[in-house]
C-alpha cells in the first residue's frame, strides 16, 4: 500500500501513543535513579597547584626577562608529563603504604596547566575525598622532591594544598545528566516501539485505505450504530 504521511498525521500518531512515550521516559528516569543510587559509585575530587620557575643565573639581572618566562611556560608540558611518570608515582605509592600501584594512581590523576601560565594543576578523583586530597598532596610533595634532580630546577612552590570540604559534593556522576540521559533513552525506546506498531499495523484506518489497497470504487459506508439505539429497537 503506497502511503504518504503528513506532518499532521505524525502528530496524530504521537498523540495516540503519548501515554506510551511518557511511560517509557518515566521508566528511563527510574532506571537512571536506581543506577545513581545503587550501582554507580560517586567520585570526589581534590586539587593542588604547583609553581615551577628557574632561578636567574646572572646576579646582575633583577627581573626575569620575558624570554625566560616563555621558556618556563614551554617547560610546563615536560613537568606535567613528569608528574604522572613512574618515578613520581612509585614514590607516591611508597608514601601511601603500598595501597596503590603507579598504574592505579595514574588512573586517578589529571594534570593540566592554566593558559600561558607556569602554574600546574593536579586533580585527583577517588571514592573518598580525604583519600583524594592525601594522594594529591603526596604527588605534589614527591614532585617537589624529585624534580630538582631530574630537571635541574630549584624553585618549586606548592601554591595550594588539597583540602577536604566539610560537605563534599561528588564530581561524577552528574545526577542531572544521568537522569536526563535516562529520560531521553526511555523516550527513544518509546519512539521505536511506536514506529514498530505503526509499521506492522495492517488494519484499514478509513475508506481511502480500502480504495488504494483493493483498487475498487467505494459504493457506500455504514455508520456505527450507538448501543442505546440497539437496546431501544429490542
Amino acid at each position: 500500500m503506497k502511503e504518504t504521511i503528513s506532518i499532521k498525521a505524525i502528530f496524530q500518531i504521537i498523540k495516540r501513543h503519548l501515554l506510551l512515550l511518557i511511560s517509557t521516559a518515566v521508566v528511563g528516569i527510574l532506571v537512571a535513579g536506581v543506577a545513581l543510587t545503587f550501582l554507580i559509585t560517586p567520585m570526589y575530587e581534590a586539587k593542588t597547584q604547583i609553581l615551577v620557575t628557574q632561578t636567574v643565573q646572572d646576579a646582575g639581572v633583577n627581573n626575569i626577562q620575558t624570554s625566560e618566562v616563555q621558556a618556563n611556560i614551554q617547560l610546563v608540558n615536560t613537568y606535567t608529563a613528569l608528574l604522572t611518570s613512574p618515578r613520581i608515582l612509585d614514590d607516591v605509592a611508597n608514601k601511601l603504604g603500598g595501597d596503590y600501584t603507579a598504574g592505579k594512581l595514574m588512573g586517578k590523576i589529571t594534570v593540566g596547566s592554566q593558559h600561558n601560565s607556569q602554574v600546574i594543576n593536579v586533580s585527583v578523583q577517588d571514592e573518598d575525598q580525604a583519600q583524594a586530597a592525601l594522594i594529591a598532596n603526596a604527588v605534589a610533595e614527591s614532585f617537589a622532591k624529585i624534580t630538582p634532580d631530574v630537571m635541574n630546577v630549584n624553585n618549586i612552590d606548592i601554591l595550594a594544598k588539597a583540602t577536604v570540604a566539610e560537605n563534599p559534593k561528588p564530581v561524577s556522576p552528574s545526577p542531572i545528566l544521568l537522569i536526563g540521559g535516562g529520560a531521553v533513552g526511555g523516550l527513544m525506546i518509546g519512539f521505536v516501539i511506536m514506529v514498530i506498531r505503526v509499521i506492522f499495523n495492517t488494519k484499514f484506518k478509513d475508506e481511502t485505505d480500502v480504495i488504494e489497497e483493493l483498487g475498487i470504487p467505494l459504493l457506500g459506508n455504514i455508520a456505527k450504530i450507538p448501543e442505546n439505539h440497539e437496546e431501544g429497537w429490542k
